[in-house]
């Protein structure tokens, strides 16, 4: 028996031509419950990724290992159509978000888009000739966020950080984490805002339990620095939720919203401490003791749980000596991995 047209997996493979869908609903419906990604390239084979392995995609609904000529590959007008229609016949209308990579479908997924840069006055100012897509399908999963919860919210709001590789589940369990904050995890309701340029934390038009629903206020198309800006001085949260933060204008309106009294849950895109400190808006705010926690998701078998939690201006390291994920985040960079043990970011 085929998924319910309204699964995740089904939202994405509707914008694909009528050939592609026959292929990709004639797999099991264990894989396609775990599919994260869907990459298709111009007359090559069709890849599909999962958590812990990543396969091509056979004629018969089975995915091997092995890459052969019998596979059945994406044509170039399958590549175009497809995007055609994630647009809605409108890829000019699209631009903007082309210039940025990807388009975000109703539901929250994202599809990347490889093509040839259009330059206008020294900038790219479009996409054309696309020749690869990779179709990301995002999912709610509750109760995902809790570890970190249970972590960091043990004493009411805090600033919290969330930083991993592509692919780590940062933006699946930001969005649990404002479900369950606006609800009352932290003892209270509380007046909760997310910031949501792209459409990928709370898609509009997303039927979701009431359970599972966030009882809070989404700024949509709003680039972070600026939607921050709106609800500090609109809407009085208590805490704002965003998404890929990084750049100075990001730090800078996330300073001034904690100067207002306002709390911070971000995600970073950085696979571990060093990478963290290269970006210079980051370590703006981790050197000036912005945030008081800095959790590192992982990959793969780990994706969405926690590796390694840093918790910033902590004035005794050895209390969490008994816990081997816990490390001390220093305001001036610094970073102790151990008691007695220092290294520089």
């Amino acid at each position: 028996m085929p998924i319910s047209p309204q699964t995740p997996f089904s939202q994405v493979v509707s914008i694909l031509p009528p050939r592609l869908q026959r292929l990709l609903n004639a797999i099991g419906d264990p894989l396609k419950k775990t599919l994260l990604e869907i990459r298709l390239r111009a007359n090559a084979p069709i890849q599909l990724v999962f958590s812990e392995h990543t396969g091509f995609l056979t004629g018969c609904g089975t995915v091997t290992a092995l890459c052969s000529e019998y596979l059945p590959c994406a044509e170039e007008k399958e590549i175009s159509e497809t995007l055609a229609r994630a647009c809605g016949y409108s890829v000019y209308s699209h631009q903007q978000d082309l210039c940025n990579g990807f388009v975000t479908l109703p539901g929250g997924h994202r599809i990347g888009v490889c093509g040839t840069a259009v330059h206008k006055g020294g900038a790219i100012a479009g996409l054309r000739d696309p020749t690869a897509l990779n179709l990301r399908i995002a999912r709610q999963i509750p109760g995902t966020a809790d570890r970190v919860l249970s972590v960091c919210f043990q004493n009411g709001l805090q600033n919290v950080l969330l930083a991993g590789p592509p692919m780590s589940g940062k933006t699946t369990v930001l969005r649990d984490m404002a479900v369950q904050i606006a609800k009352g995890y932290c003892g209270r309701l509380a007046t909760c805002a997310v910031i949501d340029a792209r459409d990928e934390i709370f898609p509009p038009n997303q039927d979701a339990p009431v359970s599972e629903r966030f009882f809070g206020d989404v700024l949509r198309g709003f680039e972070k620095a600026e939607g921050i800006a709106r609800a500090v001085r609109t809407l009085s949260p208590e805490i704002v939720f965003c998404d890929e933060i990084g750049t100075l204008e990001d730090a800078q309106a996330i300073a001034q919203g904690m100067l207002c009294g306002v709390h911070f849950a971000a995600t970073v895109h950085a696979e571990n401490e060093a990478s963290l400190f290269r970006r210079e808006g980051i370590r703006a705010l981790l050197t000036a003791g912005c945030f008081s926690a800095v959790v590192f998701l992982g990959t793969g078998a780990q994706v969405g749980k926690p590796v390694q939690i840093l918790q910033a201006g902590e004035s005794d390291v050895k209390s969490h000596e008994s816990s081997a994920d816990f490390y001390r985040l220093r305001m001036d960079g610094g970073v102790f991995f151990a008691p007695g043990t220092r290294t520089t970011a």
